[in-house]
């Protein structure tokens, strides 16, 4: 049994060659960018209107102004303001030509095409060209894009971009206790959660499921659906099978299958038994059955191989928390991630019976790391909560 410190390390050291492909920017929610993004415009692209407004020359106080003509976004002012006169400006509108200051819409009173400011405006309300951005600036850094970047390509005028290439992750759950949702249990079997949890994980790491359902202990089959798998998909996911049991085959079988072991055991808890390896470009992790497990080795382990793949760090975002409640435990050879439900600034520990309880996830929203040696958490301390 490794330590955990050094099964990151193993994965962190892997590298392949990073396949990219351009692609529209509705398609590349969830993608990785792989270079940053300069941009290629100024932003704004011209002086512009901040509010509302009437838009003079700060250095005229004249007690009124004529208004020449309304300007909308989009309008391409026709008239030049000079002293006495003044432009009416909506927000977003380009600023016209003598004027440098917009008197808010609520501070003036217009009569007669005539603009009687009632108030000093103290502020400009204007936005300089290149404000916000300057053509060559980096906006982008590489990075798993967010709705939130798609709009700021967009605003770029950008239609698409550069991604890398979706991993395909093939999926296979093992077990003869296993049946799948909608199915009628018989007397010692249970249903197969592992399988679509690991597939909405891959989804929802940007990648491209491959699932290949169920398969019994059996040692020959089971070498058939892995050389199959290595075969189709970039990274492979095996749950269950790969602890010192009699029916545990998925270290032998993925052995037979060129697979290479980098690591198996690590003093991780839930999720000790993990294996991973690599087969030329591909990777493999033998996950453990129980779900808890299975999805915490994802969150924690198979991120950051994803990350790695794609030329990034996984840097998970941090809650910084107190903990509301003590944490004791016995076992403190293992680094342990164990689900809280973060709130405020409150740290909640979830009632969690161990890597089999996977409906103590639904009360979670995070997850704390103890480290290997600590056997108490106390109520008070702080500690970084890692969502899920």
């Amino acid at each position: 049994m490794i330590k955990f410190d050094t099964a990151m390390k193993i994965i962190k050291n892997e590298k392949t060659k990073i396949k990219s492909v351009r692609v529209e920017l509705l398609n590349a929610l969830g993608r990785f960018l792989i270079s940053d993004i300069k941009s290629p415009i100024d932003s704004p692209p011209f002086k512009k209107a901040a509010m509302d407004g009437y838009a003079v020359n700060s250095s005229d106080n004249s007690e009124s102004y004529e208004v020449l003509e309304i300007i909308g976004a989009g309008d391409v002012p026709s008239k030049i303001v000079t002293k006495g006169t003044c432009v009416k400006i909506m927000t977003g509108a380009m600023m016209p030509e003598g004027a440098d200051k917009i008197i808010r819409v609520e501070y003036v009173i217009e009569k007669n095409n005539r603009a009687v400011p009632q108030r000093e405006e103290t502020k400009s309300n204007v936005i300089g060209r290149a404000e916000n951005l300057k053509t060559g600036d980096i906006v982008l850094s590489a990075r798993k894009l967010m709705p939130k970047d798609i709009g700021i390509i967009a605003s770029l005028g950008m239609e698409a971009v550069e991604v890398s290439e979706q991993p395909v992750i093939g999926v296979i759950t093992t077990g003869s206790e296993l049946k799948d949702p909608g199915k009628k249990l018989n007397p010692g079997e249970i249903y197969n959660s592992n399988g679509l949890q690991l597939c909405a994980q891959i989804i929802a790491s940007g990648c491209i499921p491959k699932y290949y359902g169920i398969v019994e202990d059996n040692k020959s089959k089971l070498s058939g659906t892995v050389s199959r798998a290595f075969s189709e998909c970039d990274i492979v996911l095996l749950s269950g099978g790969v602890s010192k049991g009699d029916y545990d085959f998925v270290p032998d079988v993925l052995k037979e299958n060129g697979l290479k072991i980098l690591f198996h055991r690590v003093a991780i808890k839930p999720g000790k038994p993990v294996l991973f390896g690599r087969k030329d470009n591909m990777f493999a992790f033998g996950l453990p059955g129980n779900p808890v497990s299975a999805f915490v080795i994802f969150e924690i382990f198979v991120k950051t191989l994803l990350y790695q793949l794609a030329g990034l760090e996984y840097k998970p975002v941090l809650f910084h928390g107190r903990l509301k409640r003590d944490i004791q435990r016995s076992d403190t050879e293992r680094t342990e991630f164990h689900p809280v439900y973060a709130y405020k600034e409150d740290v909640i520990p979830v009632k969690y019976h161990g890597s089999s309880h996977l409906n103590a996830m639904a009360m979670a929203n995070g997850l704390i790391m103890i480290p290997g040696g600590v056997g108490k958490l106390k109520a008070g301390d702080y500690v970084d909560v890692r969502p899920v």
